[in-house]
């Protein structure tokens, strides 16, 4: 899901000129931002004429610089949007750049070096013999286009399907996240043993459009694409109607949950690390954890409660304006000032000529982003209102490593509202040591993903495939 870090969206436009002869700095680039305890991987990739900036844990990828330039052994960029920023480095060597990165008033360090292929076994690791086909629909209005890629057995006949949705950011067909392609490994293992499988770029990524829509979307548009895509499926007649089932991931588990609660053609429902929760509570729960390893508890439970608050007006307070004065003002009073210093300096306090101040600009700015029509979206699901309504068979799955959707609390919220509302054909079931992506791990936290060369749990796709060929039997 996503992270409350400083860094948490990006609207950019088009870049500038740069001028260089050094062709060996025009490659990607990587560094680590730390804010708040939090290590932010930027990659740049620079070319010739643009630099072009991927943040994977916020699934962002080729948002353009709004200037770029190369002069001497210095290296400008700058980008616009919510959140504007700017990078100044000097090029040291061939393989490092050192610099400063500026962004709401405040300065991090940050230095780069040249980007490393990762091994990934499970990439194209045995020869594709089953059918592979480009296809595009648009949704239910004509407005946006979406195109992915359908995997079919190589029997013919008509075949089941799966389509699989993916978690929160727009994202590729293929999930992609520091070089690993989970969907396409879970496409590939499908297809594999019988199981057709349609992938698709999420709207504005890819070959899709509408990516100007994407300022008020939320994940219940996001499960309209979905619906489009379950409409296609059913024009095609090499794909059995009744036998047309979801895979979701994170918040695509969720748009799972929506559509399997306003569809009865369903064939199954699997949810990868899904909400079983509110997302309110699922949001309190990240918090909590991406601060738990680096301040003390007190001070974490007292951020933690500010943000319940916080969350409790924007979800009762419509008006974005009204919201942000009302967090303000409880931010401003004097809460914070009976907070012990890790709170205050959390929260922008500081003291000057002997008086305390606080710069409320930084934490307004984080939410500010919980006011965005998505994220309202997100705080205000309740799994209680769609999963009783699901017929489906339902699978959720967890991996009991994951920091981003803590698995006891996920899949016990999961088992309460199914069995208070008397559904029998469901299954839930934990992973030992997987995270939040379901690859072996030692921690569960996000930067460790890149280092990990396993994309995706063999037995997950394993214990996938059984449970969807038991549920098509029936």
């Amino acid at each position: 899901m996503r992270q409350f870090i400083l860094f948490i969206a990006l609207l950019l436009s088009f870049p500038s000129l740069a001028q260089t002869s050094d062709s060996t700095l025009f490659t990607k680039w990587e560094g680590a931002l730390k804010t708040q305890g939090i290590n932010l991987k930027l990659v740049f990739n620079l070319s010739r004429e643009s630099c072009l900036l991927d943040v994977p844990i916020q699934a962002v990828k080729d948002y353009p610089s709004s200037s770029y330039e190369i002069k001497d052994d210095s290296i400008l960029i700058s980008f616009e949007g919510i959140l504007s920023a700017k990078f100044h480095g000097k090029i040291k060597e061939n393989n490092l750049i050192e610099g400063k990165w500026l962004q709401v008033g405040l300065t991090f360090p940050l230095s780069l070096k040249k980007s490393e292929e990762r091994h990934r076994p499970q990439n194209n690791k045995q020869k594709v013999t089953y059918k592979q086909e480009e296809v595009s629909y648009t949704n239910k209005n004509n407005s946006i286009q979406l195109g992915g890629t359908l995997t079919l057995p190589e029997e013919g006949g008509k075949h089941a399907v799966a389509i699989l949705i993916t978690g929160s950011g727009q994202q590729d067909r293929d999930e992609t996240l520091f070089g690993h392609k989970p969907f396409a490994v879970i496409a590939d293992y499908l297809t594999r043993k019988g199981i057709a499988v349609l992938r698709v770029d999420d709207r504005g990524v890819g070959a899709s459009t509408g990516k100007e829509s994407l300022k008020t979307a939320t994940s219940y548009d996001f499960a309209m694409d979905v619906e489009a895509g379950i409409k296609y499926l059913k024009s095609r007649s090499d794909i059995d109607q009744a036998s047309i089932g979801l895979i979701g991931h994170s918040e695509g588990g969720m748009i799972a949950s929506i559509l399997g609660a306003e569809r009865d053609d369903l064939a199954f429902i699997v949810s990868m690390a899904g909400l079983g929760v509110a997302g309110k509570r699922l949001a309190s729960s990240q918090i909590k954890m991406a601060l738990s390893h680096i301040l003390p508890s007190q001070s974490v439970d007292s951020i933690v409660a500010f943000d319940k608050r916080a969350m409790d007006i924007i979800i009762n307070q419509k008006n974005d304006r009204l919201a942000e004065v009302s967090i303000s003002q409880a931010l401003v009073g004097q809460w914070v000032e009976g907070q012990d210093d890790d709170v205050r300096k959390y929260f922008g306090m500081k003291k000057v000529d002997g008086f305390s101040t606080i710069n409320t600009k930084v934490a307004m700015q984080r939410y500010k982003r919980l006011m965005v029509p998505w994220f309202r979206y997100f705080l205000n699901y309740n799994p209680k209102h769609y999963l009783p309504k699901i017929k489906a068979p339902y699978f959720a799955i967890n991996g009991e490593k994951d920091t981003q959707v803590l698995s006891d609390m996920n899949l016990t919220g999961f088992r309460r509202i199914f069995a208070a509302s008397g559904k029998n054909n469901y299954k839930v079931k934990s992973y030992p040591n997987l995270n939040h992506f379901f690859q072996h791990c030692k921690t569960g936290y996000i930067d460790e993903v890149e280092d990990i060369e396993e994309t995706f749990s063999e037995e997950v796709l394993n214990d996938i495939s059984i449970w969807i060929k038991e549920q098509l039997k029936k």
